[in-house]
C-alpha cells in the first residue's frame, strides 16, 4: 500500500522535475517470468525512483544495510520493498546476515517477483561504470540452482543517461537492454560456481556499458559535453525515424570515441581546440544567447501567436504562480541549506519537492474549502498539479521568447559581433568535421 502511494506521488514529482523523459526498449521486458533489473548508479535514490515509476512490475530494491539501523527507518524501508544488503568494508559485523538476504531474494524470484539491483554498489555522478559486484550473478544463479534451473530468471540491463540529474527541468534517457538468459550458464555453474558467477558478471558489465555514455576522464568529459552542445545537432539526421534522445545517445557515444582517438593522434591540437571552444561558449554566456540561435539561419519571433499565448495564458499563469511559488521556494531553500554528497543533490530536490508540495497543496485545499465550499475545494485539488506544470512551461516559453528577442536585438545593433561569433562557430565545426573524418577513416583501416 505505502509503496503504491509513494510510487504515484513520485511519478507526479518526476514528471514535473524533468523536462523530458524518454524510454527505449521497455517494451521488450518480459511479463511472465521473475526478473532482476540491473542499472548504473549516478544519482542516489533518484535512480530507483525513476525506474520504479516507469517499470510496471512491482520492484524490490537491494539497499545499503547501514540505512536500516534505526527501527523506524527499517520499518518504513521494508514497507517500500527495500531489502538490506551488508558490505564487508562498511558493516563487517553484519555480513553474516547476507545469507538470509540472498535466500529472501531467491524466494522473491521463485514467487515471480522483480528485484532492482545497482551492481556498482555505490552512487556517483560520473559518466562511467565502476567495477561491477558479483552479487547480482550470485543471486540469479543461486535462485536458479534452488529450482533446478527451471525458474527462467531474466536479467534486464538498464542504462540511465542524465543530461544532469541535479538540474531542475533537465533530460533523461533510459535505455532497456535485451534480457540476459541464464540457461547458457547451467552447466558452467554446476561445474564451477565461481567461474560461472564471474562470467555472468562480465556479461552484465558489457551489456551495461553498451547502454550508457562512458567518459572516465573528468576534464575530457567537460570538453565532450561542450562538443555535444555545438556539434550533436549538426550530426542529427533531420528525417530520421529515431527519437531525438536516441540519436543524441548514439552520437554521444561516437563523439567520445572520436575525441579519444583525436587526443591520441593530435594531443596538442585538442588542447588548442579546447581553448577555442571555451572562448566561444564563454562569449555566448556573457551575451546571454544560445548556440542554437547562431546555428539557425534565421530566428522567428512568431510575434502574433506568442503574444496571443502570453495574453490568454496570463490569468492561468498568475493563478498557478500564486498557488505554487511558496512550495517551490521552500523546496529550493531546503535543498540548498542542507548539505549532502554531490550525487544526492538531485535526489534531495525530488524528495523535498514531493513532500513540501504535498504539504502545501493539502493546506491550500483545506483553506480554500473552509473559506468557500467543498465543490471549489475539489476543483482546486484537481487543478493544482496541472496548473503547476502550465506555470513551469509558461515561464520556459517566456525566457525562450525573451532570449530570441535579445538575439535579434543584438543581431541588429551589434551585427559585427554576431557575425564574428558565427565565423568562430564555423571554424570550430570545420575542425570537428576534420577530426570526425580522421576517426571514420581510422575505422576503415
Amino acid at each position: 500500500m505505502l509503496y503504491n502511494v509513494f510510487r504515484w506521488l513520485f511519478s507526479l514529482t518526476i514528471k514535473g522535475y524533468f523536462r523530458s523523459i524518454y524510454l527505449k526498449g521497455i517494451d521488450q521486458v518480459p511479463n511472465s517470468c521473475p526478473k532482476i533489473f540491473v542499472a548504473n548508479h549516478n544519482s542516489a535514490f533518484m535512480d530507483p525512483i525513476l525506474l520504479a515509476v516507469h517499470i510496471k512490475q512491482t520492484l524490490y530494491f537491494l539497499a545499503r544495510g547501514e540505512s536500516f539501523k534505526s527501527k523506524f527507518a527499517s520499518t518504513i524501508f521494508r514497507f517500500l520493498h527495500m531489502i538490506p544488503i551488508y558490505k564487508p568494508e562498511i558493516s563487517p559485523d553484519e555480513v553474516h546476515k547476507n545469507k538470509f538476504i540472498f535466500q529472501k531474494c531467491y524466494d522473491h524470484l521463485q514467487s515471480g517477483k522483480s528485484i532492482l539491483i545497482f551492481p556498482e554498489g555505490i552512487s556517483k555522478t560520473e559518466r562511467y561504470l565502476r567495477k561491477i559486484k558479483t552479487g547480482t550473478a550470485r543471486i540469479a544463479l543461486g535462485a536458479e540452482k534452488q529450482n533446478n534451473f527451471n525458474l527462467n530468471v531474466k536479467i534486464i540491463p538498464i542504462g540511465i543517461n542524465y543530461s544532469n540529474p541535479h538540474y531542475f527541468r533537465s533530460d533523461v534517457f533510459v535505455y532497456f537492454g535485451k534480457p540476459i538468459s541464464l540457461k547458457k550458464y547451467t552447466k558452467a555453474y554446476e561445474t564451477n560456481e565461481v567461474e560461472a558467477v564471474n562470467d555472468l558478471t562480465n556479461e552484465i558489465r558489457t551489456k551495461l556499458e553498451d547502454l550508457i555514455v562512458i567518459v572516465k576522464d573528468e576534464k575530457l568529459d567537460k570538453l565532450i559535453r561542450q562538443i555535444e552542445i555545438l556539434y550533436r545537432s549538426e550530426l542529427r539526421e533531420k528525417d530520421s525515424l529515431e527519437h531525438k534522445a536516441i540519436q543524441d545517445f548514439y552520437l554521444s557515444q561516437r563523439i567520445v570515441k572520436a575525441v579519444k582517438y583525436y587526443q591520441k593522434i593530435r594531443p596538442d591540437n585538442l588542447i588548442l581546440f579546447k581553448q577555442k571552444i571555451d572562448f566561444y561558449l564563454k562569449a555566448l554566456k556573457q551575451l546571454k544567447i544560445r548556440d542554437t540561435q547562431l546555428r539557425r539561419s534565421n530566428i522567428r519571433l512568431k510575434l502574433a501567436s506568442n503574444t496571443l499565448y502570453f495574453i490568454l495564458g496570463l490569468p492561468l499563469f498568475i493563478f498557478g504562480y500564486l498557488l505554487n511559488i511558496l512550495p517551490f521556494k521552500a523546496a529550493e531553500y531546503l535543498s540548498k541549506v542542507i548539505t549532502v554528497r554531490k550525487d544526492f543533490v538531485g535526489s534531495m530536490k525530488i524528495a523535498f519537492g514531493m513532500f513540501v508540495f504535498l504539504i502545501f497543496y493539502v493546506l491550500e485545499i483545506i483553506v480554500i474549502t473552509s473559506l468557500t465550499n467543498w465543490k471549489l475545494g475539489i476543483l482546486i485539488a484537481l487543478l493544482l498539479y496541472p496548473l503547476g506544470l502550465f506555470t513551469i512551461n509558461y515561464i520556459k516559453n517566456y525566457y525562450l521568447f525573451r532570449g530570441n528577442f535579445r538575439y535579434i536585438y543584438l543581431f541588429i545593433r551589434k551585427s559585427d559581433l554576431i557575425t564574428e561569433l558565427k565565423i568562430k562557430r564555423k571554424e570550430l565545426i570545420d575542425e570537428l568535421e576534420e577530426g570526425r573524418n580522421l576517426f571514420l577513416n581510422s575505422e576503415k583501416i
